[in-house]
């Protein structure tokens, strides 16, 4: 018995295979170098010793700075724990850029259906901006 697969859940399981190994080499390959002492943002020995700590004391006594967003690690992606990061957006992007790619491989009610989904994934994402933004 031979199964079919509609081409929109192939192009799917794709596209997130795809993102999937990417943002894994992309996190795995500066944290290597992180781990080997190369270009360190927070020392190794002060993340371990602070990993038990809320993020604001852990931030406060490994680097002595108050963090608010994500701006740091942006600021700093000269260093291999913060580009680091960059692989874990991909990963979390990965849903999102499959969604997106599988719309015009997708017929009738599910290109609707397909679109809502990815606007309220884009929502989510942005929503913290806009609650910041607005104060709530």
């Amino acid at each position: 018995m031979e199964i079919e697969v509609d081409p929109m859940n192939i192009t799917f399981a794709k596209v997130m295979e795809i993102f999937t190994i990417i943002g894994l080499i992309a996190m795995i390959i500066p944290a290597i170098g992180y781990f080997a002492g190369v270009s360190q943002f927070v020392d190794l020995q002060d993340a371990v010793k602070h990993w038990d700590k809320p993020a604001g004391k852990f931030w406060e006594e490994t680097k002595q700075i108050e963090i608010s967003g994500y701006a740091w690690f942006l600021d700093n992606l000269n260093y291999m724990d913060c580009l680091s990061i960059l692989g874990i957006v991909v990963l979390a992007l990965a849903p999102l850029l499959s969604l997106i790619a599988t719309i015009p491989k997708s017929k009738g009610v599910y290109v609707l259906l397909l679109t809502i989904l990815v606007v309220e994934f884009i929502i989510a994402i942005l929503r913290p901006l806009f609650m910041q933004v607005t104060g709530h």
